[in-house]
């Protein structure tokens, strides 16, 4: 099986764990698939960019900002909204009337993130509608999902979950050994916590 949308290589994970054949490339490729994915959920958004641009639809109760998946990049972002509530969005936002959040995709001193909201210009002539009389979704972002790049401290995390992914072949019930501390289990590894929490989405992604 190939790496799909993986946060390491092959080659990565290879001299990682110290392998030079190509013995174990197909259950490599699944530990790094796996791991990337596990990655995905614990920090509730995705590393990678999709490629092309596709359309999402949210909802939001501020007139001048909703909060989106990550967007990569602004190049051929298309902001609509539904403004008759008939489920077409036929009112579409000139790029001159909005910003993308966070500015200069930084936060907190870390660098490099995806767009996760988008803020009207308040001397502009657009509002989001807020009302749901019919319950329907109000806002189109057409957009690139994801990350322009994978962040560092990801593809460390990447690698490490994947040898331990890979390891756990030997180790069904997810058990490495007994030391003279007890059961040490596989999955529980502070270090590749401490690279993704930073990077963990909190914000409720415009379901409202």
């Amino acid at each position: 099986m190939a790496i799909n949308n993986g946060y390491c290589t092959l080659a990565e994970i290879k001299s990682f764990v110290n392998i030079s054949d190509s013995t174990d490339d197909d259950e490599l490729e699944d530990a790094v698939n796996s791991a990337s994915r596990q990655i995905d959920a614990y920090c509730g958004r995705q590393f990678y960019a999709d490629g092309a641009a596709t359309a999402k639809v949210y909802r939001t109760r501020n007139p001048y900002q909703v909060t989106v998946d990550d967007i990569s990049t602004s190049t051929g972002l298309v902001l609509k909204y539904d403004d008759s509530d008939d489920g077409t969005y036929e009112t579409t936002v000139p790029s001159t009337d909005f910003i993308l959040l966070p500015l200069n995709g930084e936060a907190f001193g870390i660098s490099g993130l995806g767009f996760t909201s988008i803020e009207l210009l308040t001397d502009g002539s657009h509002e989001f509608p807020t009302t749901r009389t019919n319950n329907r979704p109000r806002i189109q972002v057409t957009a690139n999902w994801g990350f322009a790049a994978v962040p560092e401290p990801v593809r460390q995390a990447c690698l490490m979950l994947s040898s331990e992914n890979f390891a756990m072949r030997n180790t069904p019930l997810g058990i490495a050994g007994v030391g003279e501390f007890g059961v040490l289990a596989v999955r529980q590894n502070r270090q590749i916590t401490r690279m993704l929490d930073p990077y963990r989405r909190g914000d409720s992604v415009g379901v409202a």
